[in-house]
Order: structure tokens, then sequence, then C-alpha cells
């Protein structure tokens, strides 16, 4: 059994006694301790590393306990930091735990109270490294997923694709179905894995997002001419709708062109043989943009809905549908229909919360309308560019 190692803990008080009081007790209860009479060779020794925890006196000569903290939260230091004060300076301490002191002691104080709060600050510091531990390697395990899985299946899918093309021997056309099917498959494990990446790109604050000028119209146009083949294939129509404005909104192109590729996507999984998926994309201006019907769980940015002209794009198919009680919790991570047919046609949940946080980062809004069995339409709304 390997034994547990003592936790460090730094004493910073200018009175002498209290220190050889409180280094007695620690020490007592297993702790290593050591003692700094004033901030100057506190920060000193925390710079050294090694320490667990922090009692600071809140009034020292020199730096005080409060300016102590304040550099220890700069530095970026790992150490828990407890502050002790004498009575009637409570209003102090409440500044000290706002700057991230994690409790407080009152002078004179009790040893078993002492001694508790101790243990807890540790025992919270302990936890906020298994927490900050697991972080990490859940973010090295979605780079993993970027290099380690999506490598290979590039190769199967390029493997797939020459066989699907004959050039290692003759290929029937029920063969060539099943290939492509494959390469599909593939295709979806590949966006999946994109979608989850991006997302914590997006909740680090560490996405990408470059945004200029671009008319949707053609952004939209370039989705359906990729996805027309696709529709095709499965027996679905797939169209676009437009009024020929040309008025541009800031986007990053790549991300809303992703945005779209996973709105037909979508479409095209739920709508049956023979069904429709529309595109369109229509300016809306003065009024009218007061007109439109924005569910009331979605939170538009400060200010959008003063202004007065936008960019409404929409995909809508006549598949299966969302039931109503779905529909304000759709975009949200690992979430699905409650609809059966929905749930057997599979999905991570994944494409929808990617799509609220890419339009999100234009200063957009997008939201479902939908009913079981009548079909979906999936709503953006982009405010126009500043220059038109």
């Amino acid at each position: 059994m390997v034994s547990k190692k003592p936790e460090r803990i730094l004493i910073v008080d200018d009175e002498a006694d209290i220190a050889a009081i409180l280094k007695l007790h620690l020490e007592d209860s297993g702790y290593i301790t050591t003692w700094a009479g004033n901030g100057q060779v506190a920060l000193q020794l925390l710079k050294e590393g090694g320490f667990s925890l922090v009692l600071m006196d809140v009034k020292m000569p020199g730096p005080s306990g409060v300016e102590v903290l304040n550099q220890i939260q700069e530095a970026g230091l790992d150490v828990a930091v407890i502050m002790m004060t004498a009575h009637g300076s409570e209003d102090l301490v409440v500044e000290c735990m706002m700057s991230g002191a994690v409790d407080y002691i009152s002078k004179p104080f009790l040893l078993d109270d002492m001694l508790q709060r101790v243990d807890r600050g540790i025992a919270n510091r302990q936890m906020l490294l298994s927490k900050k531990r697991l972080e990490q390697e859940k973010e090295e395990f979605f780079f993993m997923l970027s290099h380690d899985l999506k490598n290979p299946i590039t190769a199967v899918v390029g493997s797939i694709d020459i066989m699907r093309e004959g050039r290692l021997g003759p290929v029937n056309s029920e063969q060539a179905e099943y290939l492509q099917s494959a390469i599909d498959s593939c295709n979806e494990v590949v966006a999946m894995i994109d979608n989850m990446l991006d997302i914590q790109r997006f909740e680090a604050g560490m996405m990408p997002v470059t945004l200029r000028p671009h008319c949707l119209a053609e952004i939209a146009t370039a989705a359906v001419e990729r996805f027309s083949k696709a529709a095709e294939h499965v027996g679905i129509e797939l169209s676009l709708d437009t009024d020929g404005d040309r008025t541009d909104v800031a986007i990053d192109r790549s991300l809303m062109g992703r945005v779209l590729a996973n709105l037909l996507v979508n479409a095209m999984k739920f709508t049956p043989e023979g069904g429709k998926i529309q595109v369109s994309c229509r300016c809306v201006r003065n009024s009218a943009a007061h007109d439109l019907r924005i569910p009331v769980y979605v939170l538009p940015p400060p200010g959008f809905l003063k202004g007065r002209c936008f960019v409404r794009i929409a995909v809508k198919d006549t598949g299966s549908g969302i039931p109503l009680e779905d529909l304000d919790h759709i975009f949200e991570r690992y979430t699905q229909s409650q609809n059966a047919i929905d749930r057997e046609r599979g999905g991570a949940g994944l494409g929808l919360a990617f799509c609220k946080m890419a339009v999100e980062s234009f200063s957009g809004i997008i939201w479902a309308e939908s009913g079981a069995g009548i079909g979906s339409e999936f709503v953006m709304l982009l405010p126009c560019h500043l220059a038109t």
C-alpha cells in the first residue's frame, strides 16, 4: 500500500506566538508546516511551489494579506487560501472571499474549528485538481479523436471509393450502392467527430471564427447544389427559394456552410422517399422584422430585436416532425427527439448543438418550428451587415 504524502501548509502571520500554536496543532494532525513572518517571504516560498494551503493573516506589515492574495491569484498559483482575521474585519474577509479565498478563520480561533476548515480547504483543492485533470484528459481525448480516429476513417473511405469506382475490378450497380452506403456512414462518423470537437472549442473559447460580410443566398445556393444528387438518389425533392436580395450578413463562410450541411443531412435523414426539402433565404426589413414568430425560449443577443434588417434562412422538410414538447431543448448536446422513429434513425445529438453555437457566434438566433407528423422547419435569423 502506497502511503499518502503529507500536505504542506504555509502559515503567514507576523505574530510568532500565533504561528507557533498553529504549527503545533497542524503538525499534530499530520500536516507539514512552514512559517512566513510577512507577505514578501510568503510569496517567495509560494513561487517555489509544493504548498497545498495557505493560512494567512489579513493585516500584516508590508504587503497585507489581501495584497498577497491578489498576487497569488494573478500569478495563477495552485494553492488554497484561508484568511485569518480579528473580530471586526469581516467586511475585509468578504472582499478576500470574492478575490479567491476559500474560507476564513476568526481570531481568537477554536482549534477544532480551525482544523475542520483546514481539512475542508485541502479537500476542496484536491477536488478542483481532480476536476482539472479530468478536463485535461477530456481535451486530450477529443484531440485523440481528431487524429487517431479521423485519419483511419479517411483511409477507409478512400479505399472503398477506389472499389466503388471499379478500379480494382468490375462492380455492379447493387455492389456500388452498398459501397456508397459504407462511404456515407463513414462520412457521418467524421461529421460527428468534427461537431464534438468544435463544440468543445466553442465552450473553451478557442473556436476560430472569422466574420466577414457574405451573401447568404449564394451560400444557400452552393449548399443546395452540393446535396442535390444525394437527395435525388433517395427520392427527395430538394429546392431553393430566394427573393433575389443580395443583402450581406457578417458570418464565417466555412462555419455557415457546415451549419447548412448539418441541417440538410438531418432533413434528408428524417424525410421519407417522395418527400420535399426546401431551403429558403429572404431579407426581412423594417416592421416585418417585428412580426417574426420567435419562440419565447430563444434568447436573442442584447439589442437584437431593435434591429430593422435581418436575413432569414431556413431549411424546411416534410419529414416525421418533432413533438412540440421537444422544441425548446433539441439544440442541447446529446439531446434527441422523443419521437421513436427519430431515435431509430440514430444520431449523437451533436449537430444541432453545433449549429446553435455557430449561429450565435454570428450574433444570430436559431429555432425550430414543427409538430409530430407535419415536418420541421429550422429557422435562422441573422442581422444584416452594417454596410448594407
